[in-house]
């Protein structure tokens, strides 16, 4: 498909990535980018039947904290009424069991997130999950997948790595697909292929993309980023709620995806991330709010409708 100019310019700038594009982009606005990158989603949705015009709510169970906030998590989302995918770490299960059956007994999805999360200065410290052996990785995505199944009778057929970077010169998919699972949400949009839209790998597993920040697009819009590191880029009073509104905006209008990540224990913490939560379970209305599973599902039934 051919490409408006604006959805051009993101696209090149998004592959660029280095120090130039960067200071560019940041230097014109990271919403002159943004705006770019959902009409481009637009554009491309129409050819793409099911991946747009709808959202994702997950979670990151890294930490103890974040395991003891579930059952307080569970109850807000039953609240509004949003359904929700959990990024589990295998260690964590087996010290917590309970509060993660929890959150399937509330009717979320569970989706393997390895066993020990590499580069966790509490669980697995001095490595990253992408600098270890394609055999190291198919290990640490088998331990959490059989605690899982031992401790939670569930057997999860979604991923996320820890941490998010780059598709190319990943080996997890295939290894994925060689365990029978189905998608994985590992990446950044302003790194995949497809402006942020769920796409098809090589090896048939589908990729969920994170959306990123609308003022700093190659950054994931987190609480990480927004609260938690040094420097936090949005931690005032009503600035994550209104980008996560900002986003939500822009994906009704061009009838795109967002996919927002945060940490358990920071809905419990930050009223400002309960807001920005209850934003996204006002736009129901408009498009629906789908667990990673329910929405490949959607896209694979629409697939199979036009052949």
């Amino acid at each position: 498909m051919i490409l408006s100019w604006r959805g051009r310019l993101a696209a090149r700038a998004c592959r660029s990535r280095g120090v130039l594009a960067t200071a560019a982009v940041y230097g014109l606005g990271g919403r002159f980018l943004t705006r770019g990158f959902y009409r481009a989603q637009g554009e491309l949705v129409v050819g793409k039947p099911g991946t747009g015009g709808c959202m994702s709510l997950s979670f990151d169970v890294d930490y103890p904290e974040d395991a003891e906030s579930l059952p307080e998590v569970c109850s807000f989302l039953d609240k509004l009424g949003l359904k929700a995918s959990f990024a589990v770490v295998g260690r964590l299960v087996k010290s917590h069991p309970d509060l993660h059956r929890a959150v399937l007994d509330a009717g979320h999805e569970i989706i393997n997130h390895t066993y020990s999360h590499p580069e966790n200065e509490l669980l697995h410290r001095g490595q990253q999950f992408d600098d270890l052996s394609a055999q190291e990785q198919k290990e640490q995505i088998l331990q959490c997948h059989r605690v899982c199944q031992d401790l939670l009778d569930v057997s999860p057929q979604g991923f996320r790595a820890p941490h998010f970077g780059n598709v190319e010169g990943r080996l997890f998919y295939e290894i994925l697909a060689g365990l029978g699972y189905r998608f994985s949400s590992s990446l950044t949009s302003a790194a995949s292929p497809e402006f942020g839209l769920p796409f098809a790998t090589e090896h048939g597993i589908w990729e969920f993309p994170v959306s990123c920040c609308p003022r700093h697009p190659f950054a994931v819009l987190d609480t990480w980023h927004s609260f938690r590191k040094p420097r936090a880029r949005h931690s005032r009073a009503g600035q994550f709620s209104a980008l996560v509104g900002e986003l939500l905006e822009l994906v009704c209008q061009n009838r795109g995806y967002l996919n927002l990540y945060l940490d358990p224990r920071d809905l419990v913490e930050f009223e400002e991330v309960r807001l920005a939560v209850e934003l996204l379970a006002s736009g129901k209305d408009k498009i629906p709010a789908l667990t990673y599973g329910s929405h490949l599902a959607m896209i694979l039934n629409r697939l199979s409708a036009r052949e």
